[in-house]
């Protein structure tokens, strides 16, 4: 399938203007219920080049929020996927699971269009250094007309499933951690779609306030298409290299 050409530069204009004060505190990356104002870059060894940038916010009941807007481009320099996402976190005053989140996530890519409504879970998991979110949320989506046009469909609509297992460990008094999570999604109508990824990531401060991160990621993802008696299987592995930083 032929991945569709957009223009880079709307990411590059909207990361510009987005700018929004974080509060004074030492970053933790390892926790995903944790909002702030970062950015990262990040570049694969296949040459494919991802952006990305959030802003936070406090309101006035103690609750936050926290927007963020990716995009990314392959090797060639077309536009290749998309998202956006607004996160909001909850302190739930409770020993097992101290915060939750729920979340709304707009994804574009050669193959579909989507929107995700989900929830998330900080979970105590009892061990030093082990942070645990496990993450499900409902889909509802439109397929690419490379898609229709690939398996010969006229409905476009799609809507489905998706579900994660985030784990990630704190193994240095630096804050360098490791991550391992699986994430999976899942769109049916005229084609039946599922994409399971696995992230293996590790992380390490550059700086003593932890403002500056280096990150190694390693990513597979297995593809699988139904439709109209064709099957599409693909199964890839990337290596990223990211550069975070807190503003």
């Amino acid at each position: 399938m032929t991945i569709k050409t957009k223009s880079f530069a709307a990411f590059a204009s909207i990361a510009c203007a987005f700018n929004v004060s974080a509060e004074e505190k030492q970053p933790d990356p390892s926790d995903l219920t944790e909002t702030n104002t970062s950015a990262y870059v990040s570049i694969n060894n296949k040459g494919n080049f991802k952006g990305s940038i959030s802003g936070d916010m406090t309101f006035d009941n103690g609750q936050k929020g926290m927007f963020t807007l990716e995009a990314a481009m392959d090797n060639t320099g077309d536009y290749s996927d998309s998202r956006f996402q607004y996160f909001h976190v909850f302190d739930t005053a409770n020993s097992i699971v101290p915060k939750a989140a729920a979340s709304l996530d707009v994804l574009d890519n050669s193959l579909f269009t989507s929107v995700s409504a989900g929830a998330t879970l900080a979970i105590n998991s009892g061990v030093k250094g082990l942070n645990i979110f496990p993450r499900v949320g409902l889909l509802a989506g439109q397929y690419s007309d490379e898609t229709l046009s690939a398996f010969g469909i006229n409905d476009d609509s799609a809507i489905g499933g998706s579900a994660a297992l985030y784990m990630f460990y704190t193994a240095g008094n630096d804050g360098t951690y490791f991550g391992l999570y699986p994430e999976y999604n899942y769109l049916g109508g005229d084609v039946d779609m599922s994409i399971l990824t696995t992230n293996l990531l590790m992380s390490t401060p550059f700086n003593a306030d932890r403002t500056r991160w280096g990150q190694i990621k390693i990513v597979n993802t297995d593809t699988s298409i139904k439709g109209n008696h064709q099957n599409f299987k693909n199964n890839d592995t990337v290596v990223w290299a990211n550069y975070k930083f807190y503003f």
